[in-house]
């Protein structure tokens, strides 16, 4: 990660090796999504993952935030956490500008002090300075406003110098850590937050309000100017300040824009935790049947079952499944249709508790009431469902 123009790109092509990475020559970035490019070393798999910047020319801060919290929350849904992160930023900067620093607070958010043990704050661009300055400015990044707070709980300041060696020795720095969680896919994942309600979230929305604030003031004030333009009858003056204005305006527009976009994507997640609160899981009659255990009266038996977000939708019933295990019963039989159960519990994910008539899913119980049989075309499932 890192601001746009830092070296991200250049950084994952010099080490992978790899001739399809993309580098801008410029301080226009060429990353318009999170890529993933993996390589061979010292015997492992490497994957490095290039990050667009939150003062990227092109997309909007919820945007790239967005594309970060997808990439993260799919790999850890498949339970890939994360060695190691590299934060660039160019040693060539006389000051850390403002954008810098908004970065800067973004990565914190997504991060959380949790894993900063696994972060290299790396510097770049060490060839375009003179010697002296670059360690003069490396100097003031410990400043406890810029780095120092992160060098405080963990994190490690490292230089790349260019080349491939250099990038390979942070490589191998960050071989041995412990994969750590990132905050973001904490809540994410398992606190089931929108992107509104996460801490990086919140910074994006606290700063387009900001934004909006000063943009209306600055149309105010701009718009008095004008007025008193007119009144000396400075057509010059007026039109520049003309100009300003739409400046202002379109700054504005575009503030307010992404704000309403990540207002969506929240309502859009609040609509479907609603959903996910209502849904039931629902299981073939003939897997926990009678028929289906004759031969083994008291043992397991894998079934399948689909996580239905509206019951009466048929098309939910032939969603995608997941398997899990029965424990039976042959002393009790609930139904014409169903054997009863000593214990269900999903397959992946199993705690080792023996509680009797629940299937786990995604870390939620779900129980089976009696007589909560429905047909769906031909078939007949078994409906389990939160307790409320």
């Amino acid at each position: 990660m890192g601001v746009t123009g830092a070296g991200k790109s250049y950084f994952i092509k010099e080490v992978s090796g790899s001739s399809e990475v993309e580098v801008s020559d410029d301080l226009y970035s060429c990353t318009t999504k999170v890529q993933a490019h993996s390589f061979g070393y010292a015997g492992a798999k490497i994957t490095l993952v290039d990050t667009p910047g939150f003062n990227d020319t092109n997309r909007a801060d919820t945007d790239v935030l967005k594309d970060i919290c997808d990439w993260t929350s799919e790999t850890y849904k498949k339970k890939r956490l994360i060695s190691g992160i590299i934060y660039l930023h160019r040693i060539s900067d006389v000051r850390m500008e403002g954008s810098a620093l908004k970065n800067l607070r973004m990565f914190q958010k997504l991060c959380g002090p949790g894993a900063l043990q696994n972060v290299l704050l790396t510097t770049t661009q060490w060839a375009n300075v003179n010697p002296a300055d670059g360690e003069f400015r490396e100097n003031r990044l410990r400043n406890e406003d810029f780095w120092g707070g992160l060098i405080g709980k963990g994190a490690t300041l490292q230089r790349f110098d260019g080349t491939r060696e250099s990038g390979l020795e942070l490589i191998h720095k960050l071989m041995s850590n412990t994969p750590k969680a990132l905050d973001i896919q904490g809540q994410i994942v398992d606190q089931h937050m929108s992107i509104l309600e996460t801490d990086a979230g919140k910074t994006i929305n606290e700063e387009l309000i900001a934004r909006e604030k000063k943009y209306k003031e600055e149309l105010e004030s701009l718009e008095r100017e004008r007025q008193e333009a007119i009144r000396a009858k400075d057509d010059e003056m007026k039109e520049i300040l003309a100009q300003e204005q739409a400046k202002a305006q379109k700054n504005l527009e575009k503030a307010a824009a992404e704000k309403k976009m990540l207002a969506e994507l929240h309502a859009a997640e609040i609509e479907k935790r609603e959903r996910r609160e209502k849904a039931v899981i629902a299981v073939a009659t003939k897997d926990i049947g009678i028929d289906a255990h004759i031969e083994n009266l008291v043992g397991t038996s894998d079934a399948f079952g689909y996580f239905v977000l509206d019951i009466n939708d048929d098309e939910e019933f032939k969603s995608e499944r997941f398997k899990f295990r029965i424990d039976c019963d042959s002393g009790v039989v609930v139904s014409l249709f169903t054997a009863a159960f000593k214990t269900v519990k999903e397959v992946i994910g199993d705690t080792g508790m023996n509680p009797s008539n629940f299937i786990e899913y995604n870390g939620v119980r779900y129980w089976y009431k009696a007589d909560s049989v429905v047909k769906r075309d031909t078939r007949k499932f078994v409906i389990f469902s939160r307790r409320s």
